[in-house]
């Protein structure tokens, strides 16, 4: 049986003739792991590494005081027959394509954090009447009522061919807004708290619709994981709101956009007809976000840009690091670098 030391191409060579070959084929930005030799097949296997490097820039944030690099992306693999010398790796739209499936995860993680952290603001927005109507419909007889009852919870789902009643009791009775009782769901202490307050988590408590848009902010804050439920409703926000945050997070601050810019989030979520029926109603997004104190217009040289929210931005901040890829993020978008940049299909 052939053994490593068999052959004639050593880790060192393999490793130079995988190098090369990427760095001429895939782009310069791309880095080798150390490899393994698997003694069966007789080749040498080595992943394809992307370190995105990030400038740190001093107090003004003008000058480039250090260079560090991310946590590494792995976009494929170079395999190196050990007796033919023959390299097989990927093509460069498979490498693009991995890329892009890590951007996606990334908005996506982006997303999750941004209704976590602003979940008391995205609320406030405009519900299609068909969706979490149950969840709205439950809170709205407790804080007017104090109560409901499983009977009349159960009667409901009997009658819905849709998103059923029963489905959010659990999550409402462990967020401490519902609490059981005998036949019947009372106002739970989180719940009542919201009601004798005239403030809640920074937004104004006057009326009964005050008293649900928390409520719900509440629920969608630490339900996250329902949340491909919450991004059918609130897609076109999260895709806005998620592109400048992330920018936000790349700059370590909050920037003023062009709001052509922020055209791209829509893009970056939406394709064909859809994506031109989102860009039409975009004005009507952004008037809503900035309602809801999400973003805010600023108007420089009559021109208007956009900004972020500070205490959004802060606790979106102290969230990112809950979910995976935001971790990685603070760096320019990897799409934007020399990597792609010496790929062709």
């Amino acid at each position: 049986m052939s053994t490593q030391e068999d052959t004639s191409v050593d880790t060192s060579e393999a490793r130079r003739l995988a190098m090369e070959a990427i760095r001429f084929e895939l782009g310069t930005y791309l880095r080798l792991d150390d490899g393994e030799f698997d003694e069966g097949d007789l080749e040498y296997t080595f992943r394809i590494i992307l370190r995105s490097p990030k400038l740190i820039l001093d107090a003004d944030k003008e000058n480039a005081v250090d260079l560090r690099f991310l946590d590494p992306i792995e976009v494929g693999e170079v395999t190196v027959d050990a007796q033919s010398k023959n390299v097989d790796y990927p093509t460069s739209r498979q490498v693009k394509k991995e890329l892009e499936k890590y951007e996606e995860e990334l908005n996506a993680a982006i997303q999750k954090a941004l209704v976590r952290a602003s979940g008391s603001n995205l609320s406030h927005l405009p519900f299609p009447e068909n969706q979490y109507a149950p969840l709205q419909d439950i809170l709205s007889e407790v804080i007017l009522n104090g109560k409901i009852a499983t009977d009349d919870l159960e009667m409901m789902d009997s009658y819905e061919d849709g998103e059923k009643y029963m489905k959010y009791i659990d999550s409402l009775v462990e967020l401490d807004l519902l609490k059981r009782g005998d036949d019947v769901f009372q106002s739970g202490d989180i719940l009542n708290t919201i009601q004798e307050k005239d403030k809640f988590e920074g937004h104004e408590l006057e009326t009964h619709q005050d008293e649900l848009n928390a409520a719900l902010g509440r629920y969608f804050e630490h339900n996250v994981g329902e949340f491909k439920m919450i991004k059918r409703t609130l897609g076109p926000y999260l895709a806005i709101a998620g592109f400048y945050y992330r920018r936000a997070l790349e700059l370590d601050e909050l920037p003023i956009i062009k709001e052509q810019e922020l055209r791209d989030g829509i893009k970056a979520e939406y394709s064909g007809r859809e994506r031109q029926k989102k860009l039409f109603k975009m004005s009507r997004y952004l008037v809503q976000l900035e309602d809801v104190g999400v973003l805010e217009s600023v108007y420089q040289g009559g021109e208007r840009y956009w900004a972020g929210d500070d205490n959004t931005f802060q606790r979106l901040r102290d969230t990112a690091d809950q979910f995976g890829p935001v971790t990685e993020l603070f760096s320019p978008s990897i799409f934007e670098q020399q990597t792609l940049g010496g790929m062709s299909d």
